[in-house]
């Protein structure tokens, strides 16, 4: 039986370097647990406590990725034909921003990690979320994507506002995280084909 749930989408883009999305199966395992066993890069997607040593085995890994597969879209980023994170779109999973919408609306969450160090700070992540942007909107018919990161990660709060996100919500976190706030963004659907009539092209 396999552990990541699969899908048929595939998406391409980037300017300066050949971009693909792929789906995300089982065969991506391995870079899974690579990229999940290195503080450096959970430091960065997991928020919480200020922990330099986290790290997840396999079964954190399936455990992760086989829950998530089930209510999202999960997505291998590769580049120039390398494999170097993930990402994904997925159905909203927390009630407490559940409640904040319409019964009924649509209301989902991008999620991202790049894995190899090498390609961090190179505009991959922005790129990677703009096509998940288009997807959601374009053909997924999403109402609202409602992201979430912790303050401390700068170049994560940059990307949601350069993106065309608004923060909606800042909840202060306990002394011993790494971040004083938990961030709120939000994009509806109506600010997205705004955003995109007047965005000027990066």
């Amino acid at each position: 039986m396999s552990i990541i749930k699969t899908h048929q989408i595939t998406l391409r883009g980037g300017l300066d370097c050949n971009i693909v999305l792929r789906p995300l199966r089982d065969d991506h395992l391995p870079y899974l647990y690579k990229w999940c066993a290195d503080p450096e890069v959970l430091y960065w997607t997991e928020g919480g406590p200020a922990d330099k040593e986290l790290s997840y085995g396999p079964n954190t890994v399936h455990e992760i990725y086989g829950t998530v597969s089930q209510n999202a879209l999960c997505f291998l980023i590769e580049v120039d034909g390398i494999p170097i994170g993930e990402c994904w779109l997925q159905k909203m999973n927390l009630p407490d921003v559940k409640a904040m919408y319409l019964d009924g609306a649509d209301v989902r969450r991008i999620d991202i990690s790049i894995g190899e160090k090498a390609y961090w700070d190179r505009g991959i992540g922005t790129t990677c979320v703009r096509m998940l942007i288009d997807l959601a909107f374009s053909r997924e018919n999403v109402d609202v994507l409602h992201c979430i990161c912790e303050d401390y990660n700068v170049r994560s709060v940059r990307m949601w506002e350069k993106l065309g996100f608004s923060r909606v919500l800042a909840e202060p976190l306990p002394q011993h995280h790494k971040g004083r706030y938990r961030c709120h963004y939000r994009l509806t659907r109506q600010e997205f084909l705004g955003f995109r009539q007047t965005r000027i092209p990066l």
